[in-house]
């Protein structure tokens, strides 16, 4: 049986959004981005949806780029605006950052992901 979708809309348009026993961030919209490249495997990390990176040898929660989409909940499956569908599990590469920002995307991700590490995902 398929959980509810639950998005809880933050301040300037920034959602935390409850798909099934997953959270997933998303991000505020803006003109601004850090420029890195985090490649890694779709993964959930202590409910919260993120990237797993042999690369960096660790695992980010990440506040998605605006427009993030939840598109199916078994499995979870996202879709990022002007990149495409993913599935947890799948391999991607996305451009941000990790975040020192109390409230990185306009979340406060601390709160919704505790003692987890912020990327904060860029267009």
């Amino acid at each position: 049986m398929a959980g509810m979708l639950v998005i809880l809309t933050g301040c300037g348009g920034a959602d935390v959004v409850d798909a099934g026993d997953v959270t997933v961030l998303m991000g505020e919209r803006s003109s601004e981005g850090m420029s890195a490249l985090l490649p890694g495997r779709l993964a959930v990390f202590n409910g919260c949806l993120g990237l797993e990176s042999q690369d960096v040898d660790a695992a980010h929660v990440v506040v998605w780029p605006h427009g993030t989409e939840v598109v199916d909940e078994d499995p979870l499956t996202i879709s990022i605006p002007d990149d495409g569908e993913y599935a947890v599990g799948d391999e991607l590469q996305l451009g941000g950052g990790e975040s020192p920002l109390a409230e990185p995307g306009g979340i406060d991700a601390k709160a919704e992901c505790p003692g987890a590490a912020i990327w904060l995902g860029s267009n």
